[in-house]
């Protein structure tokens, strides 16, 4: 089994790039084999002994940025490979287990598909090669000390699902 974390820090730029490609529809690779990378990527990162959250997240969230092509103008096998995978980092049991103090989560907000404008940042920050910080994308005064509530299993499960209902 490949190494995640090398795999995601040596190419964790270049990979946000083509996702966000795809989701403003310039993206001029093969959009369905880049969506099954992705979707390989989040199967290898939650296979992974130890996991890491942020690997998790990171491949989570790259789907969740290409939920517009996966329900719109991907082939029929690949948007359920997405669709199956986001589903099942949202049933991951450190969600369903897990307990946080965030009073609300981005993906509880109203305009779910706006914050995808925060992914870029977002995806910096949790492949650890970011000129942001956490902060940049909380709001402070709602948040309890600690964790980021973007990066919290269950804003990560959140978005998973929001993005696996609009696929299907």
């Amino acid at each position: 089994m490949p190494d995640v974390d090398l795999i995601m820090i040596a190419n964790a730029e270049e990979l946000a790039e083509d996702w966000e490609s795809i989701r403003q529809g310039y993206f001029l690779g093969e959009h369905d084999e880049t969506l099954l990378e992705c979707v390989e990527q989040l199967r290898v990162a939650r296979a992974a002994v130890p996991p890491d959250p942020d690997v998790t997240a990171f491949f989570t969230f790259g789907l969740v940025l290409m939920y517009g092509h996966a329900a719109t103008e991907a082939e029929p096998k690949a948007a359920n490979e997405a669709t199956e995978a986001l589903l099942a980092a949202a049933s991951d049991l450190a969600v369903a287990n897990g307990a946080c103090g965030h009073e609300i989560h981005p993906c509880d907000e109203s305009d779910v598909d706006g914050k995808l404008e925060s992914f870029e940042m977002l995806l910096s920050l949790l492949a650890g090669e970011s000129e942001y910080e956490w902060a940049d994308l909380d709001y402070p005064d709602q948040e309890p000390a600690g964790e980021s509530r973007w990066r919290c299993p269950r804003n990560v499960a959140g978005f998973a699902r929001w993005a696996a209902a609009a696929i299907r």
